[in-house]
């Protein structure tokens, strides 16, 4: 490894530091202690110290410090070490962000981490035994080191991985499939980049291929706060108003916007108390992600505020019209009502209204509807 080889290296290796302390940093200045951000904080503080052993190892290679057994030993030891941790906390980080069972039992979360502390025992051991194990005499780290290196760190991204797509296929929402597949390409992406730069490539594509992979990540989650209701998990309010700035009237196409709300709700809220009200936004928001999802047509679903949702469908095919689906929708919640075994009954009030002109705005249509979503209250004797 040349001098001008190992500038390149180190300066990919700070640049990629830089870039995760900055996502790090402002990760906490937003932090909100959840248990997600926790471990994704672990996970980019690991991958900063592994960055900084590595370079330092690629600078003895290139001759730039002593290539004294000391510190071969130190800094390849180090290397194993911060590999394993940082295979352990995206494994968490992906455990936690799905919400399996087991990140709630301590127990559990000990037994996960096992095989990392055996390991570090292992080859702690294995060189105070025999010492040329895995560095032999020339201070050159033998062909037995990679593969162990490798292995368990393999297995966690492996297995974060494999928990993605396995939760993926359960899931019967779109949105969450999406989520659990999107998270799933973090442990297939550090794992892709890391053979790649073993395997292949004489150059820092595990350091650029990972810091890429959480940018990637931390732009989508940033995007999912600022457009997503916190409750419902639904488009919020600012990203309904973004939708319907872009719609224009066409002769080519109908455009049909739905306002619903849900009845008695302040009635849910006074009687059984303001966490039971927030199960029934969730009930319905489940409800109408449940309808949105058997309509074939473009369809826009959204949070208004409070207790009220939009729909918004984009020339609605055959039985997809606004119509059809609000009895597809009270179907379902009649459903989602015997399923959670409710002291109330769950329903709600719709009008829709079509975007009739060339003078007619989004604006003006969903007034129409909400006007009609009142009507179709009193009508039935709900306010």
């Amino acid at each position: 490894m040349g001098f001008d080889y190992l500038v390149f290296y180190t300066e990919s290796s700070v640049v990629c530091v830089i870039i995760l302390l900055l996502i790090l940093i402002t990760d906490r200045i937003y932090n909100t202690k959840q248990e997600k951000q926790i471990w994704f904080g672990r996970a980019i503080i690991t991958f900063i110290l592994y960055f900084i052993s590595d370079a330092c190892w690629a600078a003895m290679l290139s001759g730039l410090f002593p290539r004294v057994r000391e510190l071969v030993v130190l800094f390849n030891f180090t290397n194993y070490v911060l590999l394993r941790l940082m295979a352990y906390g995206v494994f968490m980080f992906i455990a936690v962000s799905e919400k399996i069972p087991f990140t709630k039992n301590m127990k559990k979360r000990h037994l996960c981490f096992l095989p990392i502390a055996f390991s570090i025992l292992f080859i702690t051991v294995a060189y105070i035994v025999s010492p040329q194990f895995w560095i032999n005499e020339n201070n050159d780290v033998n062909s037995l080191y990679m593969p162990l290196l490798i292995a368990l760190p393999s297995c966690y991204l492996l297995a974060g991985f494999i928990l993605s797509v396995v939760y993926a296929g359960r899931s019967e929402l779109r949105e969450e499939k999406r989520r659990f597949l999107f998270i799933g390409t973090i442990p297939f992406g550090v794992g892709a980049f890391g053979m790649l730069q073993v395997v292949a490539l004489n150059a820092p594509t595990f350091c650029f291929g990972y810091t890429i992979m959480w940018l990637c990540f931390y732009i989508q989650n940033i995007q999912t706060l600022i457009s997503i209701d916190d409750l419902t998990h639904l488009n919020n309010r600012r990203q309904i108003n973004r939708f319907m700035d872009q719609l224009q009237y066409s002769e080519d196409s109908r455009i049909f916007i739905m306002m619903l709300d849900i009845n008695k709700f302040k009635r849910i809220n006074d009687t059984y108390g303001h966490a039971e009200g927030d199960r029934a936004l969730v009930i319905v928001a489940e409800a109408l992600r449940q309808t949105c999802e058997q309509v074939n047509s473009p369809v826009f679903l959204g949070r208004y505020g409070g207790d009220e949702f939009t729909i918004i469908i984009q020339d609605p095919a055959e039985g997809d019209h606004p119509d059809q689906i609000i009895g597809k929708l009270r179907e379902v919640l009649s459903e989602k009502q015997q399923e959670n075994n409710l002291p109330y009954e769950l329903g709600v009030s719709i009008g829709f209204d079509e975007m009739k002109d060339n003078y007619d705005t989004a604006c003006d249509c969903m007034k129409r509807a909400d006007k009609k979503l009142y009507i179709d209250k009193q009508n039935n004797s709900l306010l």
